[in-house]
């Protein structure tokens, strides 16, 4: 089976990744399931930690979806309640799914903040597209969350990803390519993959930074990750995230702690995968930008400074992040099988 890279070469921690996988990359196939497939699923046991973790999910209450609270599990628990029925069949966990989306459904315009939209709403487009359920009203309440419904800042989910060069875009960003791929819109797919990567690569397409700009290598050109080799007073900082680095504190070495980056990731890797299997990769955009920026956080800023590793429900991007890239992170986290805010249980990175 092809993955991320559409090759069985994986880069290795801090090799340059080949100009041929770059070109491969381009050219990956779509495949079935916005988040994996029944069929990818039927390949992993069902046995073992990342299983026992899904399983364990799934089993929660999911009785009271709420998209306004930024904050509520109820979103990755639905998920592994869909993974686990498309795994096992059992009705039981469909059910889960299907009255969770039925009721969001039911309360229309959910108020709040797009933060806890963005944050939430993914999760149950992908666990609504793995057990089949697929009604008009609840295509037209996924439309209007990402394009109608406005927030108590008078914000759509779309002009957050557009303007927000933080977690809050980010996260927007990752529920967005869910719905999208879960409506079959190609078109508004394809159109916010080219709006990041232009924010990645540059020229900058719109998106608002705050005002201290310290964690930027080029002010005058402002990027959601700083571009490969960066430096800036003898530091490297090559991959840094700017616009949440910012959250603890200027520029200064050591960095003021802050798990905002970590944060922002998490709305990348959902998107990235979502990418991914819909045909439009983005692992390698930007000099491998995610993998620079986990590498910063994991490997580089974790050896110098200690404590910035992935931790809590960060952890579970690193069976996906492995995945994608070939590296050997999920050996170093203790939650790695869970969930994070967005997305998670990387169970379904283990079908071969």
């Amino acid at each position: 089976m092809l993955h991320v890279l559409c090759l069985k070469n994986r880069r290795q921690p801090g090799l340059i990744i080949l100009s041929a996988i770059i070109a491969a990359a381009a050219s990956c196939p779509a495949q079935i399931g916005i988040w994996t497939s029944a069929a990818e699923l039927a390949k992993i046991p069902m046995s073992g930690p990342a299983w026992e973790a899904v399983l364990l999910g799934a089993s929660q209450n999911c009785s009271n979806p709420d998209v306004v609270n930024q904050d509520d599990d109820t979103n990755v628990y639905v998920l592994a309640a869909a993974i686990v029925y498309a795994r096992t069949d059992d009705e039981r966990y469909k059910n889960k799914v299907v009255a969770a989306c039925d009721k969001l459904v039911a309360k229309g315009n959910p108020g709040g903040l797009t933060l806890a939209w963005g944050r939430e709403t993914g999760a149950y487009a992908m666990a609504a597209d793995l057990v089949g359920y697929r009604t008009p009203a609840f295509e037209t309440w996924l439309r209007n969350m990402a394009e109608v419904y406005k927030d108590e800042e008078k914000r759509t989910l779309i002009k957050t990803f557009k303007t927000r060069a933080n977690n809050w875009g980010s996260h927007a960003f990752g529920s967005l390519c869910a719905i999208y791929r879960y409506l079959g819109d190609k078109t508004a797919l394809a159109a916010i993959r080219d709006y990041w990567i232009k924010g990645v690569t540059g020229p900058n397409p719109g998106f608002k930074f705050g005002k201290d700009l310290s964690w930027h290598v080029n002010e005058d050109d402002l990027r959601l990750f700083n571009p490969k080799g960066a430096t800036k007073k003898g530091a490297n900082i090559d991959g840094v995230i700017p616009d949440d680095m910012r959250r603890g504190g200027s520029f200064q070495t050591p960095p003021g702690y802050t798990n905002y980056a970590w944060g922002f990731m998490q709305g990348q890797i959902m998107a990235a995968r979502i990418l991914e299997r819909a045909g439009l990769p983005i692992w390698a955009a930007g000099d491998s930008a995610l993998y620079r920026a986990a590498w910063c956080l994991q490997i580089r800023f974790e050896k110098q400074y200690g404590n910035w590793a992935a931790r809590g429900d960060d952890e579970w991007m690193m069976p996906f992040l492995d995945k994608a890239y070939g590296t050997k992170w999920s050996g170093q986290q203790k939650n790695l099988w869970k969930h994070g805010k967005n997305a998670g249980w990387g169970y379904v990175t283990l079908s071969k």
